[in-house]
């Protein structure tokens, strides 16, 4: 009996230590196609029927070593990463095992193919199959990658290649835009690279009528001040319709030929230009792809001169005061004896003592004459005007509007003297006085004018 009960103990003993049940198979995923040195992420699950922790071995296919992992939860999800150094086909299988070191019956297996694949053909490239010369069309390029790398695109139009642009997503479209300069039939191509300059083919061709349109050049070109020392160019449209581009063209003052300053948008119909303290000559063309349309009536800053005058002294027997004309820039010299020449003078001549006899000549703002004791001038709507001391260089700006620099009346000595005049509705000019004539009760000038009001630029 007692041998009986022996018996019975250790055979429980026994079935107690065969209760263990090994983990279930692992199952692995992750991906199965890579280039060289690619980092590549895998997953491993397994759950152990009775709960226990399980570990992992990879075997990954290559010289790599292999070592079993710590041990994760049953069914937790497991990640690691690998990378491969060479193309080929890599089997990579995993085992698994409980805490009691009861492996797994069957184990799970991956393939990867390294490879250094290129991107896929393009598909052909849309876009409108008939156009125009001179006008900006769009096209799409679109493609794929096996192993969903970035790509760039390049077109082939009609054996003028273009840059390489980019990257956009794999599936993604690229768009571009062309202008054709020159009416036929054209064959567009696209290719792809991706980041390790791998190459498609080219795809197939987009066949594209291109026909000839006119163009002509754009209308009413205007000038303006933009600032006391910028200008701003304004136009409209050409009645053909909107070209490629507008390009504007300057000819400074004291020599030279025009020059592209700029090449604007077609739907900008300004543009302000900076002539760093010079003036001259505006031009602007109408670019219909190769051909150039340029506007015959040009704009200009250069300021208006006006040869030799003669303003005599208040007192004296000639016209006392001097005065621009607002369109055409010329000077010229007014009686101030009526108060209806007031709008025809900018400044007068004046020595403010009784007679014309000096010793000094002054020029001096008109609205200051009916208080000259010397003068015999009517009260008046005399124009205000403001003047420089003799300037050191005539060919720089003249100070701003607000600046210090503005005084009056101002003393004609020594001669030549040129002075600085800002009327009083914002022109800027310069009188540049040659002679002091006392004893004929007069002085001799010349003269420039600012067109463009409210530009202190007087280069010439």
């Amino acid at each position: 009996m007692l041998r009986f009960s022996i018996c019975l103990l250790a055979a429980a003993a026994l079935v107690g230590c065969n209760s263990n049940r090994p983990p279930t198979t692992p199952e692995l995923s992750g991906p199965t196609s890579a280039r060289p040195l690619d980092t590549l992420t895998f997953t491993v699950t397994s759950a152990d029927p009775d709960g226990d922790e399980v570990a992992y071995k990879f075997i990954w296919g290559d010289t790599s070593s292999v070592a079993w992992s710590a041990e994760y939860l049953s069914g937790q999800a497991v990640t690691r990463q690998h990378w491969y150094a060479d193309t080929g086909d890599y089997v990579i299988r995993v085992r698994a095992r409980d805490a009691h070191g009861l492996e797994a019956g069957d184990y799970d297996s991956l393939v990867v193919q390294v490879r250094l694949a290129p991107p896929g053909t393009p598909g052909r490239p849309e876009g409108p199959a008939y156009c125009t010369t001179g006008v900006r069309y769009t096209f799409k390029a679109t493609g794929s990658h096996p192993q969903a790398e970035s790509l760039w695109f390049q077109f082939d139009w009609n054996g003028e290649v273009g840059n390489w642009l980019g990257p956009v997503a794999p599936e993604s479209s690229l768009f571009e835009e062309h202008v054709f300069d020159t009416a036929g039939t054209y064959s567009l191509k696209v290719r792809a690279k991706d980041d390790l300059e791998l190459m498609s083919d080219w795809s197939e061709a987009l066949v594209v009528t291109v026909v000839a349109i006119p163009g002509g050049p754009p209308q009413n070109l205007a000038i303006e001040a933009a600032s006391d020392t910028t200008v701003r160019l304004s136009w409209q449209e050409p009645v053909e319709g909107p070209p490629n581009a507008y390009q504007v063209l300057f000819k400074p003052s004291g020599g030279g030929g025009y020059a592209l300053v700029t090449e604007t948008e077609p739907t900008v119909l300004t543009y302000e230009h900076n002539p760093s303290g010079g003036t001259g000559w505006y031009e602007l063309a109408a670019r219909y792809g190769a051909t150039v349309y340029e506007d015959t009536l040009p704009v200009t800053t250069a300021p208006v001169h006006t040869g030799t005058i003669t303003i005599g002294e208040v007192n004296g027997p000639d016209n006392p005061g001097g005065g621009w004309d607002r369109f055409t820039g010329l000077c010229r010299s007014s009686p101030m004896n009526d108060s209806l020449y007031a709008d025809s003078v900018d400044l007068y001549v004046t020595d403010f003592a009784q007679g014309s006899a000096g010793p000094v000549y002054y020029l001096a703002s008109p609205d200051t004459a009916v208080l000259d004791s010397s003068a015999r001038v009517p009260a008046g709507r005399w124009r205000r005007t403001k003047l420089t001391q003799p300037l050191a260089d005539e060919q720089l700006p003249l100070p701003a509007a607000g600046d210090t620099g503005w005084v009056q009346p101002v003393g004609v000595t020594p001669v030549p003297a040129t002075i600085g005049c800002l009327t009083q509705d914002g022109y800027f000019a310069l009188i540049k006085v040659t002679q002091v004539r006392i004893a004929n009760e007069d002085l001799r000038a010349q003269a420039w004018f600012q067109l463009v009001r409210g530009l202190r630029l007087i280069q010439h």
